[in-house]
Formats: structure tokens, C-alpha cells, sequence
């Protein structure tokens, strides 16, 4: 794959996460009809969709780490917030690509749609992250939202579980809903 089509790859990544997110789009829908738009390889096919479906999935946990990472009074535009998320997302949880291209590349796509403050910003951020591996998330005192984070679940619903099924159920369904193309949590009541 070219510059060229790397740089259109992670664009129509960020294009769909945004219309995602700004529109309320259904991402399976945006999803299809980007990849014949563009008429990408089944890999690169392949890679957009587990990157959109994957930062949607782990949203909360990708917007924790952010937040170990910027200042709280710092504004940041929504399309850097997510392209950020997705580059966390192929940081920590895809290995096909090295973290040095991740990190060219949104730097890339932050010059092009911003401005060079914009790119140091997402570089600095991004490197500060790639140096400190992994958050831990052991600083957090509250077992239910320590689940709700770690797992990318709505704290409401860990709350529910929580009170219905216990800890220890509740951390497994949730860890469940994690993996890809396995059966559903079952559990004897």
C-alpha cells in the first residue's frame, strides 16, 4: 500500500467515526458503502472496519486514557478526539501495524485537516502515550466503575449487572461482550 492509500484509508476512518458520532449514522451502513466508494482490498477492508467497530467498542476506555493524558482544561475538536481514539485503539489492541506508522499517519491526516499546532499536539500526545504503555487501571477505587471503564461499558448497565449477578459475573459478562465472534456470556441462575 502507498502513502496515497494509507492516508486515504485512516481518513475514511476518521470520516466514518465522525459521522458516526456527529450524525448518529449507522456504522454498518457507513461502513459499506465507504468501502465501495473507495473500492479498498479486502485487507484494507478489513482493517477500517475493525478499526471503526473496535473504537466504537472501546470508547470509554479509549476516553480514559485520553484523559491520563491531556489536560482537563485543554479544548479539543471532536474529529482530534477521535482521531486520537483511533490510533489508541490500533496502539493497544491491533498489532499489524507498528506504532511509529500509527503515529505518522495521524500526524498526517492532523496537518492536512488542522494545522501544524494541531499535529504537534496529536504527536506529543500520542508518543506520551506509546511511552507509558498500556494505563493502569488499578488506580481506580470503585470496583463497578473500574469495570465499566476497563471493559467500555455505560456504568448504569455495570451497576445492574452488579446488583443482579454480582462482581465477579458481572466483570466476566462484560469482558465477554469483548471478544469477537464468541457466543454471549451464559451463566447458570
Amino acid at each position: 500500500m502507498n502513502k496515497l492509500q494509507k492516508y486515504q484509508l485512516r481518513t475514511a476512518m476518521l470520516e466514518l467515526l465522525m459521522r458516526i458520532e456527529k450524525d448518529q449514522g449507522y456504522s454498518h451502513l457507513l461502513i459499506d458503502k465507504e468501502i465501495q466508494k473507495n473500492r479498498f482490498v479486502q485487507q484494507d477492508a478489513a482493517l477500517l472496519t475493525e478499526v471503526v467497530y473496535g473504537t466504537l467498542q472501546r470508547k470509554l476506555t479509549l476516553e480514559y486514557i485520553l484523559k491520563q493524558h491531556v489536560d482537563k482544561n485543554k479544548k479539543v475538536e471532536m474529529w482530534v478526539e477521535l482521531l486520537l481514539y483511533m490510533s489508541i485503539y490500533q496502539m493497544f489492541y491491533l498489532d499489524k501495524v507498528p506504532d511509529h506508522a500509527i503515529i505518522h499517519e495521524a500526524v498526517e491526516i492532523a496537518k492536512k485537516r488542522g494545522h501544524q499546532g494541531i499535529a504537534s499536539f496529536v504527536n506529543g500526545v500520542l508518543r506520551n502515550i506509546q511511552r507509558s504503555g498500556m494505563t493502569d487501571f488499578t488506580n481506580i477505587n470503585d470496583p463497578v466503575k473500574k469495570i465499566a471503564i476497563q471493559t467500555s461499558h455505560p456504568i448504569w448497565l455495570v451497576k445492574r449487572w452488579e446488583k443482579q449477578f454480582g462482581l465477579e459475573t458481572t466483570q466476566k459478562m462484560c469482558e465477554a461482550n469483548l471478544r469477537n465472534g464468541t457466543v454471549p456470556f451464559v451463566f447458570n441462575l
